[in-house]
């Protein structure tokens, strides 16, 4: 791979990491953390729920695009996707052609508890381990196109971090 470094997308299940390890990791590298969902809540005033409720999804789905498109014109910037925004080419198209991405993966079983112990998880009703099956087997044809796989699997975030680092240095 050689391409510049502009920007880094942590793409992958709810649950996976990406906010805990893309803040770690922006403050390792200096560089500015993005939360695409809380952009989003800040600019609208409303948690993602208010949002999803008062807008809709398609509306959800614009906004994100939006600030996806506008802020990936920057540098130095880690962000933390939606774990469905690979689902979207825009979007997969804007964060390849303005960075790399990268795929958080965890066990199935570690996203499930985790996934359950969040205040509000963004994932459809029902039971929850059928719920993020389907999830995964929906999204990860789309994760496996992402530049670099990290596995989360029995490490910390700052671990996680520490192994992005190590990815980063190979590639430039």
């Amino acid at each position: 791979m050689n391409k510049p470094l502009r920007n880094v997308y942590l793409i992958g299940m709810t649950g996976v990491g990406k906010t805990s390890v893309g803040k770690i990791l922006a403050n390792k590298l200096h560089w500015a953390f993005v939360d695409v969902n809380e952009t989003i809540e800040a600019i609208y005033g409303r948690n993602m729920k208010e949002i999803f409720l008062t807008f809709g999804e398609e509306s959800f789905r614009n906004m994100e695009t939006t600030i996806l498109k506008e802020l990936s014109q920057g540098e130095h910037q880690v962000f933390a996707c939606n774990s469905d925004s690979v689902l979207d080419q825009r979007k997969l198209q804007t964060m390849k052609r303005t960075g790399i991405t990268i795929w958080l993966d965890a066990p199935f079983q570690d996203l499930v508890e985790r996934i359950e112990q969040m205040e509000e998880p963004t994932v459809p009703e029902g039971e929850m381990s059928i719920v993020i099956q389907q999830m995964i087997k929906t999204r990860e044809n789309y994760y496996q196109q992402a530049d670099v796989r990290v596995s989360t699997d029995k490490s910390t975030p700052e671990v996680t971090a520490e192994k992005i680092i190590q990815v980063l240095y190979q590639i430039r």
